[in-house]
């Protein structure tokens, strides 16, 4: 009989994937975790019950979180991740010559040996000798009044839901603080969920953030195994505009171009509504 992982999208959707073994079940600290070898997109790591990145299709997710930003910020050599701690992220960002140092602040030690043993893809950016880890919680590291400024912060974390270690980051204190540890022209992304099942992760979020930062900024890609498909990310700048970016090399993307940068922030209308007023009008007035 094959065996099925299951994940609920809510009371009448349910995501499926056909598992062929289970590669690791444990329990830390913070939350279970578990990676199942699938059917259809390889080793995937489970983070209590929710899919969380898959070798099949995390390129789309990780290059669209990270080069997204990297064609915009001039000068981005230091950058801080928090959450993250299966690496592939921390894989993309690294990518770029102009980053000189990356301090991924991760609150589950475990996460980051588990993905080392069983998600290599994800995993090499350990090697990486301009990675720099840091076991701690996102909100207290950034209330530390000793940062030195970043010239991006990516927040790669779970969605915020029950009591999961991912909640505090979805706070108006917490942008507070990704502000105040940001240098004179900073930028900062947060994965904000899926508009279809979780609308209110975006509303709430882009409401915080347009109310910190000078400019926020909402795009948007397709990933295939979060539920409903459409997945946004939200933005705060201090200065640069994340539609106005420079054309980068993409002979190493498999999902972003010059293109996918300028169409994630056509918005369709159900994800617009859900924006504040000053948001959406000055998105939408944007040239594309």
């Amino acid at each position: 009989m094959a065996l099925w992982f299951s994940e609920s999208a809510s009371s009448g959707h349910r995501l499926q994937w056909k598992i062929n073994r289970m590669l690791y079940s444990g329990q830390s600290r913070f939350q279970s975790i578990e990676v199942l070898e699938t059917e259809s997109f390889g080793p995937s790591l489970v983070l209590d019950g929710i899919m969380q990145t898959t070798s099949g299709d995390h390129f789309i997710y990780h290059e669209m979180l990270a080069r997204v930003p990297l064609s915009v910020h001039p000068h981005p050599s230091r950058v801080l991740i928090i959450g993250g701690g299966d690496g592939g992220l921390a894989r993309e960002v690294l990518l770029s010559s102009q980053v000189s140092q990356v301090t991924l602040v991760e609150i589950d030690p475990m996460v980051v040996e588990v993905a080392k043993e069983f998600l290599p893809q994800h995993a090499q950016a350990f090697d990486d000798p301009r990675l720099n880890i840091i076991y701690a919680d996102g909100l207290d590291y950034l209330g530390q009044n000793s940062l030195a400024p970043y010239d991006l912060i990516l927040v790669d974390s779970t969605d915020p839901e029950g009591s999961g270690p991912g909640n505090s980051l979805y706070t108006s204190t917490f942008h507070e603080r990704v502000y105040n540890a940001l240098a004179e022209d900073g930028l900062y992304i947060q994965q904000t969920g899926t508009p279809t099942y979780n609308p209110e992760v975006l509303r709430q979020t882009s409401l915080s953030i347009s109310n910190t930062f000078p400019v926020c900024r909402v795009f948007w890609c397709v990933v295939p195994t979060y539920p409903g498909g459409l997945f946004t990310f939200t933005s705060g700048s201090k200065r640069y505009d994340l539609m106005r970016f420079t054309p980068q090399a993409t002979s190493d993307t498999r999902w972003y171009t010059a293109a996918t940068h300028q169409a994630a922030f056509a918005l369709p209308p159900m994800v617009a509504q859900l924006l504040p007023d000053s948001v959406r009008l000055a998105q939408s007035r944007e040239p594309h």
